[in-house]
C-alpha cells in the first residue's frame, strides 16, 4: 500500500523539530564552555596612557601596569575595563563590541 500525502509531511516536520532541537542544543554548550573560564581576556595597560605593556609589567611585585579587561585596542587599550567584576555580565564575559567577546 501506498503511503498517503498526509503522512508524509508529519515525519518530514518531526525530523526538521529534531535537528533544530539539537542545533539549539549545540549551540547552548557552545556558549557554556566559552563562558566558563571564569576570567575575562585581559592585557597588563599602563593606567595613565592605556599603553599595552608586557605581562610582566602587572605580574612584578613593583608593577607599574595594571590589567585591562576586554578591550579592542591594538598597541594602545581602548574599549575595556580596569574593574573586573564588570565583566561578568550575565554569565557571557565581556560585553558585545569589545575585542574579548
Amino acid at each position: 500500500m501506498t503511503p498517503s500525502p498526509t503522512t508524509a509531511p508529519a515525519a518530514g516536520r518531526r525530523r526538521s523539530g529534531a535537528v533544530a532541537l539539537g542545533m539549539v542544543g549545540t549551540l547552548a554548550l557552545a556558549l557554556t564552555s566559552c563562558s566558563s573560564s571564569g576570567s575575562a581576556p585581559r592585557r597588563c595597560v599602563d593606567p595613565g596612557s592605556l599603553k599595552v605593556l608586557d605581562n610582566h609589567s602587572c605580574t612584578d611585585s613593583r608593577a607599574s601596569g595594571r590589567w585591562y579587561y576586554c578591550d579592542s585596542g591594538s598597541l594602545t587599550a581602548a574599549g575595556g575595563t580596569f574593574d573586573q567584576a564588570a565583566t561578568k555580565r550575565g554569565g557571557f564575559g565581556c560585553p558585545s563590541g569589545s575585542g574579548g567577546g
